[in-house]
């Protein structure tokens, strides 16, 4: 496969950016990862799709020539490989490290939050696998040996018999696949060419993460790759908040009316934990200043809205019922005692009425 064909794999041509090869990539990525697809041909895809994929950034960054075979791409140039051609004007183009080890395109994954861990910041530990192509084998499950193929003597090709043996055709030799070189199973990847590589990784992901963020985990070695870590935050549905699309952070929450109407404390959730508020009978929304959801990434946190349904109980209960009376009973006697409040008023004025 060349150059043209890594793009066909992609989907794309040559004009496309920088930007649409990486979005096509990711997009790729994200269908056939065998993590999330559980097609049998879900590892090949992925293996031609990172092939592609690392063969085109590598000619566009100038090392590795555009007609190079794509397999090219999973191994770097060591002595015994031929080097692309310097420009014929300017600067030759940069070659690679030979003790270098060979870099994989960021590997994608998707971490669940919790809204708390994306208000507040949190460090977890991020696990899991990937499949690598074999770098012994460079994915084709063979080694190729010093010695001459056994079946063509080293010559490439074979002679097969047509016409009933009266005429005899030079065919491709099928163990050595035309090189002469003998081949043999390689070790290291059982013959599959892949290698599934563990990784461990502690990670900090700061206050005020969003739903759809993505957060760029610098490279670290697993195996014989340098690998970078591209994590998708998905924030957990939240049983009691929600955060608004412009960042705001809401809570909805029943109160007693009667709390509600005498101006009393309630416990109020937040990101934090139980917060102290006052009831007021004159509004239903309050704010907590900075009890919100960071504005930025790692900014001051924004407000809290808080809004109360007061919740009465029904009427038609006889023990409330009988409570209520005594209230009633109770402040009405206060409040007719009491000539400067306006039921006591009322009850002078109406007992010096007398109907006509």
């Amino acid at each position: 496969m060349e150059t043209k064909e890594a793009y066909r794999a992609l989907g794309l041509d040559h004009s496309a950016s920088d930007a649409e090869l990486k979005a096509t990539w990711r997009k790729l990525v994200a269908t056939w990862h065998p993590d999330r697809n559980p097609a049998a041909e879900a590892v090949q895809r992925m293996q031609a799709i990172n092939k592609a994929y690392q063969h085109i950034r590598l000619v566009r960054e100038g090392k590795l020539a555009s007609d190079a075979p794509a397999d090219s791409t999973d191994s770097t140039y060591g002595a015994d490989s031929p080097q692309p051609e310097a420009p014929a004007h300017g600067s030759a183009r940069p070659q690679a490290d030979p003790q270098a080890k060979p870099h994989r395109p960021p590997y994608v994954r998707k971490v669940r939050l919790s809204l708390e861990e994306a208000c507040l910041g949190c460090t977890r530990t991020v696990r899991g696998q990937f499949q690598q192509t074999c770098p012994t084998c460079v994915g084709t499950g063979q080694r190729v040996l010093a010695t001459a193929c056994p079946t063509c003597r080293g010559k490439g090709s074979v002679r097969k018999a047509v016409l009933f043996g009266w005429s005899w055709n030079e065919e491709e030799c099928p163990d050595c696949s035309g090189d002469g070189r003998q081949r043999a199973p390689c070790e290291p990847c059982e013959s599959t060419g892949t290698q599934t590589v563990s990784y461990r990784r502690r990670v900090r992901f700061p206050a005020g993460t969003r739903d759809g963020h993505v957060l760029n985990v610098p490279a670290a070695r697993h195996g014989d790759l340098e690998v970078d870590l591209e994590l998708a935050i998905e924030i957990e549905p939240h049983p009691l908040f929600t955060l608004d699309d412009n960042g705001v952070l809401r809570c909805e929450m029943p109160v007693n009316g009667y709390a509600w109407m005498t101006g009393r404390w309630v416990d109020v959730p937040t990101p934090d934990g139980l917060q102290h508020m006052r009831l007021n009978r004159d509004a239903l929304v309050y704010r907590l200043a900075g009890k919100g959801f960071p504005a930025t990434s790692n900014g001051p946190r924004g407000d809290f809205m808080v809004r109360v349904t007061p919740v009465f109980p029904p009427l038609d209960d006889p023990q409330q019922a009988a409570l209520l009376d005594q209230l009633i009973a109770s402040s009405t006697q206060t409040a007719q005692a009491d000539d400067t409040q306006a039921l006591g008023q009322w009850a002078r004025r109406l007992a010096s009425w007398q109907p006509g």
